[in-house]
Parts: structure tokens; sequence; C-alpha cells
């Protein structure tokens, strides 16, 4: 009797061991996410016709998170990221990435951006790729839209293939995006015209290439980009990638290089890299794990890159808050201005005065201004309670 009872108290201890151990592997596998596996969210798509400076984008597709025709709650706000197109490549070779990125909850922009013909060209193709992020950022303040009030409009990642990597880089180095572009991650870009400077990119960069890529050899995307780039970032070189094998289809003369590997492992690759890297900087996931595939081992002790380069500091991006916007107590988007902003000062009144110190308006933050008809271009100051001013440019 007494020895069956000391089993019975055995099998429940092995019973409730057990149980814990499941419990920590479930809570290990939480905190574990597999980058390159789809998120938790199904996925929609909805075509636009995106008015910019220089083009439109017609029939752009915008990728998003989707339950029921709505934008889950949980996923809101969802960061935005533009992905731009490989020259004379259709952005139906990239579905796939925006399908992925969605599925981890963000709004994932395919524009079609214009191809330049027959000199290379790519300062206006970079400011397209801005004008489709602010537009899209401005439909979370479109009532009616099904993404109003569901965007994070101050919260952008660019990203993009050949060209559309170069674009991405050349809108971080020349526009001033610092309270909006928080990374970019680039895959076989070559050098842009005009060019890229890389030290000129503070923002957080992942730079990937392919080691057998003839259209852009590493060594050309290194020199462009990295050569000179501060930290972050990381440089790395696929190990049997090609050109054309980043994206979801090419033809043979397109590829650039024998590829060494299979297409489904260099696209699993680079989806698993650039969604680690996305989350850091857009979701805030600063977990061990997380850093693992951004910064640590999972990139530096794995066969599947030839060369690995990381310039990492904690203190160069501030990653203990990533959070962080510039104390300004007001957002102005966009700004410069051309029919309308969206002003936030949090719930006060604010004033906007001319350059002669005249008030054109006066109103209770936070509140969508459509310019008057008949105000001229220029500068014009917003004054919130604290009497602080902030400049708002006007630009028809």
């Amino acid at each position: 009797m007494i020895k069956l009872t000391l089993l019975n108290y055995i099998h429940k201890l092995r019973l409730k061991y057990l149980f814990f151990l499941i419990g920590i592997c479930s809570l290990l596998d939480a905190q574990s996410p597999i980058f390159d596996s789809l998120g938790r969210y199904s996925v929609s798509f909805r075509v636009e016709h995106i008015p910019g400076q220089y083009e439109i984008m017609s029939n752009s597709r915008i990728y998003y998170p989707d339950s029921n025709n709505q934008i889950p709650q949980s996923a809101v706000p969802c960061p935005i990221v533009i992905f731009g197109h490989g020259y004379q490549m259709g952005i139906d070779r990239y579905y796939s990435y925006a399908q992925h990125l969605a599925s981890w909850g963000y709004i994932v922009v395919l524009p079609t951006i214009s191809n330049p013909f027959p000199t290379p060209e790519h300062y206006t193709r970079a400011h397209s790729m801005v004008d489709a992020a602010r537009w899209t950022a401005n439909r979370n303040f479109v009532i009616g839209d099904i993404f109003y009030n569901k965007l994070d409009p101050f919260n952008w990642g660019f990203v993009g293939h050949s060209m559309g990597g170069g674009i991405a880089l050349l809108a971080a180095d020349t526009f001033k995006l610092v309270d909006t572009l928080r990374a970019v991650v680039s895959f076989a870009s070559p050098q842009t015209t005009p060019s890229t400077h890389s030290e000129h990119l503070l923002i957080p960069k992942m730079i990937l290439a392919g080691s057998v890529d003839n259209i852009a050899p590493w060594q050309q995307v290194r020199q462009a980009y990295w050569q000179n780039a501060p930290a972050p970032g990381v440089f790395a070189v696929i190990y049997g990638a090609n050109h054309g094998y980043f994206m979801d289809y090419s033809y043979f003369w397109e590829n650039g290089g024998t590829a060494l590997i299979s297409r489904a492992l260099q696209q699993k690759v680079s989806r698993r890299y650039m969604t680690a890297y996305f989350e850091r900087y857009l979701h805030n996931d600063l977990s061990n794990w997380n850093y693992l595939f951004c910064y640590g081992d999972s990139l530096v002790n794995t066969s599947i890159f030839d060369t690995v380069e990381i310039r990492y500091s904690q203190a160069d991006i501030g990653e203990n808050n990533l959070n962080f916007r510039p104390d300004y107590k007001c957002y102005i988007f966009p700004n410069p201005v051309r029919e309308y902003c969206y002003i936030n000062c949090g719930n006060t009144q604010v004033k906007i005065f001319n350059a002669f110190g005249q008030l054109i308006k006066e109103k209770k933050s936070p509140f969508i201004w459509y310019t008057e008809k008949n105000l001229k271009n220029g500068v014009y100051f917003l004054q919130n309670s604290d009497y602080k001013l902030f400049k708002i440019i006007l630009l028809r």
C-alpha cells in the first residue's frame, strides 16, 4: 500500500513537471517568432492611383492585415512600409513580400514607380517613394477610409530590390525624414544616379547582396552604400544568391548570375532578416531573440552568408526608447503642406500666424487644417499653449 501511494505521488510529480515544461516551451515559442513564416493576420489588398509630385503611380497595391474587412485592433497602429520595385520590373514580382509583411501587421505599399529611360535618374523616383508614404499616411485622417485612425503615420520603413532598394536609400540620404523613416532594407541595389552618400545614412539599415550577382556585384553594393556608412547597420552577402531570385519570378536573362541556392531559399532568407529588422525598429521588438537576427549570432554564425559586417551601438540609436519623437509637443503632417495637414498639439487651443504675425486661424487641437485658398506660399507659424512656435511651410 505504501509502495503504491509512493508511486502515485511520483507520477503526479512527473505530470506537474511535464506540464511545467510544456508551459515554459509555449512561452519561449511565443517569445521566439519565426520571422520567415507568415504572421498572425489574414491579408487583403486595395488598388490605388497614388498621386505624387512627379507622377501618378497608377494601379499601385496596398496590402494590409484584415479581419472581416477591417484592420484588426490588435495590429493598430500599423506601421507603413513602402516596397520599391526593380528597374523595368512590375510590382507583381514582389507580392509575396508585401503579403508576408502585412501578415505581421504592417501596411505595405507597392507603388508603380516609373522606370528611368534611356538614362538613369533616380531623384524623382526616390521622391515618388516618399510621396507614396505620405499619401498612405494621410489615409489615417480620412473619415470613412478603412485606414482611418488605424495607421501610425510617423512610423515608416523603406525596402526595395535593385533600383527600388537604391531609391529607398537615396530617399534616406536626400530627404529630411528623421520624424518618420525608421529603417531601410535593400536587396541587391546598384548605386543610384545621383549617387547616394553612404556617410549620410544615419538611419538603421540592412543591406543584402548576392555572392554570384553580376548585375549588382556585392563589392559595388558595399562601396555604394556601406563603405562609409555609420552605425547602426548590417551588410551581408547571401551565399549563392543571384539578382533575379530576390523576385517572385524572373526570366533567365534577368537573373544576373547562376544561383547556387534555390529561389525559395533566397527569398526565405530575405524575408527572415527583413522582417526581424522592421520588427526591431517599427514594432519596437528589443528582445534578445530579435537581436540575434539583426546584429547577433543568427547573422554571424550561419553558412547562408559569405560575408557579414555589423556596425552596432545601442547608444547611437537610442534603442532604449524607440518610440521617441523629438519633443516638439506638436505634430504637423505633412509638412510642407499643399491643401491640408493634420495638427496635433494635444487637447489644447492653438494659433496659426503668417510671417507678418497676423492671426490666420485659431482652433482646438487636434484637427485637420484645410489651408485657405487666399493664402500664399511661404512660411507660417503654429503657436501652442506653451507659446512655442513651429514652422509650417505652404507649397501648393
